[in-house]
């Protein structure tokens, strides 16, 4: 299934997961500190974060 995941400046994966890009990024937008960048990962059926996968998109912020 996929799914996307909010990667913050520090190269940590959010635990949370979003079922579309456009959650991912009004999430971050509101977490987001000061000085922090982040970018927003796609993910095809398991993750690094929910399990084991394949990780198909990247999208920088």
């Amino acid at each position: 299934m996929i799914h996307y995941h909010i990667r913050w400046s520090d190269s940590k994966l959010d635990w949370e997961a979003f079922r579309t890009q456009q959650e991912a990024e009004t999430q971050a937008k509101q977490l987001v500190l000061p000085n922090e960048k982040y970018t927003i990962e796609q993910f095809d059926g398991n993750c690094p974060r929910c399990g084991n996968g394949i990780k198909t998109k990247n999208t920088a912020v």
